[in-house]
């Protein structure tokens, strides 16, 4: 791996820039399964309302909110609000009564919205827990004839004592129900603030991956310049390193394997190129980024990606352990098959003339079998791989909807949150998926950038002078005195 970054030093700031437009692809794709979630959870259960506080609420109600208030906080409610006028846009006719709008001031400061919303979500879910305004106000006034204003404090506090221990997550729904609730009873045109708010937010969808796929685009083909770039610079590099050549390092490396060397090894490499660019690259920003999504949506059954992770980092690694050790045969297979087809068919005419075609062709039909059957083996073993790593997100995805479904049924997540969560664990495994998919490939592309690198390393016996002195024009005889010679390695 090293090696190849090192190939990819002279493009930097193409790799660079690549680096960028995946973390815009990578945003584009962490952000859909969050806007699916919100129209289910708002734009569909919740009618587009996603604020826990009224910002507009008849006065009858807000004054049925203060009777679950306490005392000491009564007067932060009704200082919130102030007297305001219907809005043609939401409201589908004139409601009797007075009506009360969130000032300006509150809407714009987020901390006393916070403070403003944690006073009311208890009280506005007990309002909303009446079923009709009538036994609502039937049960209040029963309530308030029998006991005194200090019982009255003293059960509201018990009451929202036992409020306590319930999760969140419900009390939000509450108080989004609730909040319905009081633009209903406005009159104002929830069905049409639902309807806008999943067309807003499905168009947002839709540019994000329109963008998404934009630099999807970007990426491949810059990808696919920085690996051709690559490869050429390669070929170009060994070409000259290989003309300038001796016998010595020629019987060293082979005719054969300079061809293989000069081809398919500098393909492999150029292959993994892109493939690094693309995927490797991408993937550890989306697993990321898809790890900090989950723990905004639903900590509790993050235990469930780690178990995904797992499986798939156990099969990838016996396939890793199994597979390796093949991929430097196979490139020495395919020189071995370069050998011969090249003794072949340059040494034809002795062939014919000593009669040995039965014995030649035995010569390439064991080269080719043994290169046969140790493809045949590794891509049977790649083969496994995929049936299992679709079995393991299946699984994965049924145990989340299993679980998750137990939220939803016990209130303590929302059906939109388990489809979001659903959608980041199976980006989550991808990304790791595509890094152990390139991990079974990079044994190949290591065993080819090192044979390559072994190539441009490489020493020449015959070194030309930095500086060539032409000599004078001289007259002369050459003498051979107790000259002798020997090949490297003879005796």
């Amino acid at each position: 791996m090293r090696k190849l970054f090192n190939f990819m030093k002279p493009y930097a700031g193409s790799v660079f820039a690549i680096l960028c437009v995946l973390m815009i692809q990578a945003y584009c794709e962490l952000s859909l399964p969050t806007y699916t979630s919100n129209i289910v959870n708002i734009g569909i259960q919740q009618s587009g309302i996603d604020e826990n506080v009224p910002k507009t609420i008849l006065e009858e109600d807000l004054k049925k909110l203060l009777v679950f208030i306490p005392s000491d906080e009564q007067k932060t409610v009704q200082e919130a609000y102030e007297e305001g006028k219907y809005d043609a846009y939401h409201y589908t006719g004139d409601r009797e009564g007075v009506i009360l709008r969130l000032k300006e001031d509150i809407l714009n400061d987020k901390k006393k919205l916070k403070e403003l919303s944690d006073i009311l979500t208890k009280p506005m879910m007990l309002v909303s827990g009446f079923n009709s305004e009538s036994d609502m106000t039937k049960q209040m006034k029963e309530q308030m004839t029998q006991m005194p204003e200090e019982q009255w404090e003293q059960a509201i506090q018990e009451i929202t004592k036992k409020l306590d221990d319930m999760p969140d997550s419900i009390l939000e729904q509450a108080g989004t129900a609730y909040v319905r609730q009081a633009y209903d009873h406005l009159g104002i045109n929830t069905d049409k603030i639902s309807s806008a708010y999943i067309r807003n937010t499905g168009a947002k969808m839709l540019a994000l991956a329109a963008l998404g796929m934009l630099a999807s685009i970007i990426v491949g083909l810059m990808a696919s310049r920085v690996g051709a770039g690559i490869g050429r610079g390669l070929r170009r590099d060994v070409f000259r390193k290989v003309v300038s050549f001796s016998n010595a390092e020629f019987d060293k490396f082979s005719t054969a394997s300079l061809i293989t060397r000069s081809t398919n090894d500098i393909q492999q490499v150029q292959l993994l190129s892109v493939m690094v660019l693309r995927m490797v690259l991408y993937s550890p920003i989306l697993a990321a980024g898809g790890v900090w999504k989950v723990f905004h949506t639903n900590v509790d059954m993050s235990w469930i990606i780690a178990l995904g992770v797992l499986l798939i980092l156990l099969v990838v690694g016996t396939l890793f352990l199994v597979v390796m050790p093949k991929f430097k045969i196979v490139q020495n297979q395919v020189d071995r098959l370069n050998l011969v087809s090249r003794e072949i068919l340059t040494g034809l005419p002795v062939i014919r003339a000593f009669s040995t075609e039965k014995y030649e062709e035995q010569r390439f039909d064991t080269a080719n079998r043994d290169l046969t059957k140790t493809n045949l083996f590794v891509n049977r073993a790649m083969t496994f791989m995929m049936p299992v790593m679709m079995l393991i997100m299946n699984g994965i995805s049924v145990l989340i909807i299993w679980v998750g479904g137990h939220g939803v049924n016990d209130g303590s997540m929302q059906v939109g949150d388990m489809m979001a969560f659903i959608q980041y664990t199976m980006q989550i495994i991808m990304s790791f998926l595509m890094i152990c998919m390139i991990s079974v490939m990079l044994p190949r592309a290591a065993v080819s950038a090192e044979r390559v690198d072994e190539v441009l390393r490489s020493k020449t016996r015959i070194h030309d002078p930095e500086r060539p002195v032409k000599p004078e024009r001289l007259t002369g005889e050459v003498v051979f005195d107790h000259v002798s010679f020997r090949y490297p390695g003879a005796e």
